[in-house]
């Protein structure tokens, strides 16, 4: 079909009126169907090709209105008349104002790259937007009377002069993307899934798929928050092992330096120097276990922080298009991440008293018996650390 020419800002209603609702532009042998609306003979036909062709009923696509088995056709001259003048109206306004800008600003205007706004007369004002729909350039002024208008609400508004508009289009019909395919998760244009290669496929609205990924979204959101909230769990009992790590070897030095040493210092200076290099060596390994599954944690944690932040972003997106590019980045780096805190297990730590009271009894033969005691100390203290390890 031919592209809908463009109007003067008074022309605007009027174009509108005159633009088939499958191919959005002038119409081009406008026929009628029974139900009243009109399109182009190609579009329609195409359209009613495709209906038949799936053995379901023809409707229309406008009211949905179903159409008889031997549904004619009528040809709209009157319409096809008026279309056919507005065209050459806009024509000879678009060729005025080419001709104007040429005589009044030579090349040089060319050269700076400013556009002008195709609804000014004069070419006087600079475009400050592109609306897609109207493929029209349009100054501050002519913009607000263009969005004032109720039909207008949805049309896509981009920066003039920008590769966003053929970012929008579709590469095979050049048409705007407006629907959304389910099987491919693609955004294209009406005519993909006409007769294009997403005949058959399930198809919505881009604004239907931009509502209910956003509700996947929200899902997804909703997970990490509870793997975040796991994560910080696991984190603080790790935080209360460490501290409880720290303490209990502070309450063994303690106990064997002032209840079991004091007495014996000097006799047992080396042996207590050994049992205390154990202690501390028990404790390393310890929080090194801790520190390992700590890190991870803190990973995780880190990742999980991350893609909510980004999803976050993405969510306040109001863009459609932006939004399920983007969305798709994600969601696909979260899906190879591994989020798992099922698996985490933090032991509860505690003060081993029974090593303690050993000690206190031992300590009656101590004197008499120091040399075979203070090795029997060392040896429980290495099966000891030995046997939590294992655990």
């Amino acid at each position: 079909m031919a592209k809908a020419g463009k109007g003067s800002g008074g022309a605007g209603g009027l174009e509108a009126e005159l633009t088939c609702p499958i191919c959005l532009c002038l119409f081009q042998q406008p026929v009628s169907l029974s139900c009243g609306h009109s399109f182009c003979r190609q579009c329609i036909e195409e359209v009613l090709g495709t209906q038949q062709n799936s053995r379901g009923p023809s409707t229309c696509p406008i009211c949905r209105a179903h159409l008889g088995p031997t549904e004619e056709l009528q040809n709209n001259f009157k319409l096809g008349n008026i279309t056919d003048a507005f065209r050459a109206t806009i024509s000879k306004g678009q060729q005025a104002r080419r001709e104007s800008l040429e005589q009044e600003e030579g090349t040089e205007k060319g050269k700076t790259g400013v556009v002008p706004c195709e609804h000014c007369l004069d070419g006087s004002q600079p475009a400050v937007k592109t609306c897609l729909v109207c493929e029209v350039s349009l100054c501050q002024a002519h913009l607000s009377k263009h969005n004032a208008k109720g039909f207008h609400q949805e049309h896509i508004l981009v920066e003039v002069g920008t590769d966003q508009a053929e970012e929008r289009r579709c590469g095979d019909h050049g048409k705007l993307l407006e629907c959304y395919c389910l099987r491919e998760e693609k955004c294209i244009c009406i005519l993909c899934s006409i007769a294009g290669s997403h005949k058959g496929h399930e198809i919505i609205t881009m604004r239907e798929a931009h509502d209910r990924q956003l509700v996947k979204l929200s899902k997804t959101m909703t997970e990490l928050q509870r793997s975040k909230s796991t994560v910080l769990t696991v984190l603080k009992m790790l935080q209360e092992s460490e501290n409880q790590i720290k303490i209990n070897t502070k309450t063994l030095t303690s106990k064997l330096l002032n209840e079991l040493f004091n007495d014996i210092e000097t006799e047992l200076h080396e042996k207590k120097t050994m049992i205390l290099s154990d202690i501390l060596s028990n404790e390393e390994k310890e929080l090194a276990l801790v520190a390992d599954t700590r890190n991870k944690m803190e990973q995780k944690r880190d990742q999980t922080e991350e893609n909510l932040q980004a999803l976050q972003k993405i969510k306040e997106q109001p863009d459609a298009f932006l939004f399920l590019k983007d969305l798709k980045l994600v969601t696909d780096r979260i899906a190879s991440l591994d989020l798992d805190t099922e698996c985490v297990v933090v032991e509860e730590v505690e003060l081993n008293w029974s090593m303690i009271v050993q000690y206190k009894r031992l300590k009656k033969q101590l004197l008499s018996q120091l040399n075979s005691l203070l090795e029997d100390v060392h040896e429980k203290l290495t099966n000891l650390n030995e046997a939590e390890q294992e655990q």
